[in-house]
C-alpha cells in the first residue's frame, strides 16, 4: 500500500496530509478549478482514485524543473502529495518520474 500519512503543515492546518504513487487518469484544464486525477494501487485486486483540485500554491515537478499542468498526460506516473480539507481536495505537489 502506497498511503502515507504526514502531519500538517502551515499550509494544510485544518486538514490531513497524504501522498500517494500512482497513474495519472486524467488532467482537466478546460475548467476552474483545474483537476487531476491519480489511481493508486492499494491492494493486488483494489484501486483506489484521488481527484485533487490543482490551486496557484500547487508546485509541478519534472526532474527538479517546475512545469505546467497541461504537459502532464494520461498514464504518467506521479506521487501526489495532497490536503484533504472541509471544502474539497487540493493538490500540493505532483512530482512525475
Amino acid at each position: 500500500m502506497m498511503l502515507l500519512c504526514n502531519p500538517p503543515d502551515n499550509e494544510a492546518a485544518s486538514g490531513r496530509t497524504y501522498r500517494v504513487h500512482g497513474q495519472v487518469m486524467a488532467v482537466n484544464v478546460a475548467q476552474t478549478p483545474h483537476m487531476i486525477v491519480v489511481k493508486t494501487p492499494l491492494t493486488k485486486n483494489n484501486d483506489m482514485t484521488v481527484g485533487a483540485k490543482v490551486t496557484a500554491l500547487t508546485r509541478i515537478v519534472r526532474k527538479g524543473k517546475r512545469i505546467a499542468l497541461q504537459t502532464i498526460r494520461e498514464g504518467e506516473v506521479v506521487w501526489l502529495t495532497y490536503v484533504k480539507q472541509r471544502d474539497g481536495v487540493f493538490a500540493r505537489i505532483i512530482q512525475l518520474q
